[in-house]
């Protein structure tokens, strides 16, 4: 089976935008759009540095001009203050003041915890404050 280039730019655009919906971090959609320019460039016949070119160029971009204010007005309209005071089981191990995805309501969001001592699966814990799209948690005693 013999693919064009523009039809793997696209394919490898869509398979990142399923990525971006699983993981919110607005980081897969600039470059699934960088994807989509660069498959824009393939059919008008360019070279294969200038299809990356235009890749690499739009999704940095999306992501340094984009990102922050896309997520503000998204995350503007969703209320999740309301999770605040809210209990959690954890479902795998988080190290203290380090980043990991945690189970709740139902999805995966990234949390930090905010403790000095390690958070064990099984673990209860709590959402303290909500800093973007992460959870900030400490552990119940």
């Amino acid at each position: 089976m013999n693919f064009d280039l523009q039809t793997i730019w696209i394919a490898g655009g869509i398979l990142l935008i399923i990525g971006e919906m699983m993981t919110a971090g607005f980081f897969l959609l600039f470059i699934a759009l960088g994807c989509f320019a660069a498959a824009l460039s393939a059919s008008l016949n360019s070279s294969y540095f200038t299809q990356g070119l235009i890749c690499s160029i739009v999704s940095v971009l999306g992501v340094v001009l984009l990102r922050k204010p896309i997520q503000k007005r998204l995350l503007k309209g969703i209320s999740i203050s309301a999770d605040i005071g809210k209990e959690i089981l954890v479902d795998h191990p988080m190290p203290p003041h380090k980043q990991s995805r945690i189970s709740y309501q139902g999805t995966t969001w990234f949390a930090t915890n905010l403790d000095s001592e390690d958070i064990k699966k099984g673990d209860r814990v709590i959402i303290v404050g909500i800093d973007g799209n992460i959870l900030l948690i400490r552990k119940l005693i």
